[in-house]
């Protein structure tokens, strides 16, 4: 150290401990101590060669909001905090932190010369173990600089450092710092999270009695834990109102008030453990936003860099989660009988016009199971997915008037001629017939559209569903492919494995005139100050044309009138949308759209196991699944306009589709009915859970699936 340095150094020490009787008698031996100590005092002490002290970066937790501002969920790593600003903690909290901890905080320099000497000399005769005495800048001095190591050494550094910080920083601004930096207990840091945690408050709104009991958790949050060590609790805050009375910051009656005002008994901390961090309000819709801040390049240019930003970054993360949505979204699935584990309920629900995830039921019970069926689980569609069939074939020209065969079985070729061909049966044994696209659809028949599928192609059915987000399916050995890589042969009626919510969105474009957008949940991060980090824009592409979307939704408008879709009707406001039916029944579905909504219900076995029935009702998408998509729906749709769908342009009249290959012939063109027909109002079934036969050099082999699509898994 400079001899300037040094000499200035031993100047400021010796007039502190010569601020009390004890001062003089410890001179020397302080000298003694500290031989070793002032080589290793920063080199900037002196006034010309000073660089500013850099506080080290605290963690502050980021905040997640609903569509409607509200806070949803907060995200945090080791320390739950949220920095205010100064003017937002209550004077009467200000001035019970300061009496117990620093009542001369602004008149002194960064150090108490009465109390820091008084300490010193304890130190000195503890051997050298440092005590309280500190004020409080010296106390954000070894919060976020020296460490609290319990050394003479790390004192001095302290003493140092806050008489310099002191010149860097106003008195409101070490404070303001310092009530969001000190730690409260029960893992609440600063004190907007310790009001939180202890008071379900704002710190902003506390009164005398939680001031009281805040600024006197400081000096040993666990040891005066009100949860744990009540007894201390009380007399700790009863020594705070003693001398917030002492000092004049409140009358007698405020001092009663905090000295009769009950502890609390219970933490106001919601939420789980999510790996090693924290997820508090967490659902499966804010496990998602977790998932994709943690993804996002706006965040970090590498993993570690984003996991630093998500968790202690103070983000302002706003979302597309509409809780009045999400509440009748788990009332709904909530009417589903409980199946002790059976089976289990998915719902995922997108606004047509943007993309956006309103809602999401993603499993039976987030805080036992994290796993998000709607956005990870891969399952077979069924009889769903005919829908994308009949966009690929609208989309080519045909029209909803145009018939085709449904009669069953039917019989296709396979992929390689040494496997002979494979034959379909329609659901429930239904022999079938000719009708237009209406009433194929109402009846869900597997038959006509699979003539339908290889009528258009079944590389245009895989490029439409391509071109709606159904970029990827799982294949038999659960390996993810582009879906126009491997096309199965039933794909049209449902084979391959989707995520729910990618067929919500599918619909959504449907409903948004063939424009589509991909599902999204965030709409914009900030950081704490209101700087943007991230804000979605997403334009949308037009995967078909706004009259085959007209077309189509009247097709499927008339499946919920007088199709397998009933179930799914609403009171008012018109609906569309088509069910779906795996083999077994494991797998059961309702997709559709106002509007306003698409929604997509799932419910099926976690472990592919056979659903039949519930309580005695078969398990069908026209039954359950069409039941809460309608419940759902209804108490969604309560209050707001009723819209109309847009009707298609007129077009020319229905033709018959004549399919054929040497093992089905289909059916003549003079069996075309004038009128389509309507199935009777028992018929439940989707369609997809009917047979398959599979026929290879004259032996025969029955599934009730295609081979290629017997194999389920569930990832990803």
């Amino acid at each position: 150290m400079a001899p300037l340095v040094r000499s200035r150094f031993v100047r400021i020490v010796v007039s502190w401990l010569g601020a009390t009787a004890a001062g003089t008698a410890a001179i020397v031996a302080v000298m003694v101590l500290l031989a070793n100590t002032l080589s290793d005092v920063p080199k900037a002490w002196s006034a010309h060669t000073e660089k500013p002290i850099l506080l080290s970066k605290v963690a502050t937790r980021s905040v997640v909001y609903n569509v409607n501002g509200e806070e949803m969920a907060l995200l945090f790593a080791a320390e739950d905090r949220e920095e205010v600003s100064l003017d937002r903690v209550p004077q009467l909290l200000r001035d019970a932190v300061l009496t117990i901890e620093d009542r001369d905080f602004y008149q002194h320099k960064g150090v108490n010369l009465r109390s820091g000497a008084r300490a010193l000399f304890t130190d000195l005769g503890a051997g050298g173990s440092a005590q309280g005495g500190s004020t409080i800048t010296q106390q954000l001095i070894k919060n976020l600089v020296t460490g609290s190591q319990q050394t003479l050494d790390r004192k001095v550094r302290e003493a140092i450092l806050a008489v310099r910080l002191e010149k860097q920083m106003s008195k409101d601004e070490i404070l303001e710092r310092y009530l969001n930096v000190v730690y409260l207990g029960h893992g609440s840091y600063g004190v907007q999270a310790a009001s939180e945690t202890y008071f379900n408050k704002n710190v902003s709104d506390i009164g005398w009695p939680e001031a009281a009991l805040l600024a006197s958790l400081i000096r040993n949050p666990v040891g005066y834990s009100p949860i744990s060590s009540p007894e201390l609790s009380r007399e700790r805050r009863a020594l705070v109102a003693r001398l917030l009375f002492e000092n004049h910051k409140i009358d007698a009656a405020q001092r009663q008030a905090i000295l009769d005002a009950p502890l609390p008994e219970r933490l106001f901390k919601r939420g789980s453990t999510t790996a090693d961090a924290q997820l508090v309000g967490g659902n499966y819709f804010s496990e998602r936003v977790k998932q994709d801040l943690l993804a996002l390049p706006a965040l970090g240019s590498s993993p570690e860099a984003r996991y630093d930003t998500v968790f202690n970054g103070g983000l302002r993360v706003y979302t597309t989660y509409d809780p009045g949505a999400q509440a009748a979204a788990e009332t709904a699935v909530r009417s589903v009988p409980d199946t002790k584990g059976k089976f289990f309920t998915g719902l995922a629900a997108v606004d047509p016009a943007t993309g956006a995830v309103r809602a999401m039921v993603g499993g039976p019970d987030f805080a036992t199971s994290k796993y998000n069926y709607v956005t990870q689980g891969w399952r077979q569609p069924g009889s769903s997915f005919k829908t994308f069939v009949l966009l690929a074939a609208l989309e080519a020209g045909y029209v909803p008037s145009d018939t085709i065969a449904g009669t069953s079985p039917c019989r296709f070729p396979n992929a390689s001629e040494k496997l002979g061909y494979s034959q379909i049966e329609n659901s429930g044994g239904s022999g079938g017939k000719v009708g237009d696209l209406v009433s194929q659809t109402q009846s869900s028949s597997n038959c006509a559209y699979m003539r339908l599928g290889q009528t258009v192609g079944p590389e245009q059915a895989a490029a439409m569903a391509a071109k709606l987000g159904i970029t990827t399916i799982s294949d038999t050995d659960g390996r993810e492919i582009p879906m126009t890589e491997e096309i199965p042969l039933t794909l049209p009626i449902g084979s391959q494995e989707v995520h729910p919510v990618a067929m919500a969105a599918a619909y959504a474009a449907i409903a948004n005139g063939g424009l589509y957008h991909a599902p999204y949940y965030i709409e914009k991060v900030e950081t704490a100050d209101g700087r943007l980090l991230y804000q979605h824009t997403d334009p949308g592409v037009y995967a078909f044309s706004p009259q085959t979307a007209r077309l189509a939704t009247q097709v499927l408008a008339k499946n919920v009138t007088g199709g397998t879709g009933r179930n799914a009707a609403l009171k008012k406001q018109p609906a569309a949308g088509k069910t779906g039916t795996t083999s077994k029944n494991v797998d059961a579905w309702f997709v559709g759209f106002t509007p306003y909504l698409a929604t997509a219900v799932w419910i099926g076995s976690p472990d592919d196991q056979e659903t039949v029935k519930i309580r005695g009702v078969d398990m069908m998408g026209g039954n359950y699944p069409a039941k809460v998509w309608g419940a759902f729906n209804e108490a969604f749709h309560q209050g707001r306009e009723v819209l109309q769908f847009e009707k298609p342009e007129p077009t020319r009249k229905g033709k018959f589709i004549r399919y054929t290959n040497k093992y089905d012939r289909g059916a003549p063109a003079t069996t075309v009915p004038k009128k389509p027909t309507t199935p009777s109002r028992t018929t439940g079934a989707s369609g997809s859970s009917g047979k398959t036969t599979t026929t290879v050099k004259g032996s025969t082999k029955t599934t009730t699936k295609s081979p290629a699509t017997t194999t389920k898994r569930s990832g990803g």
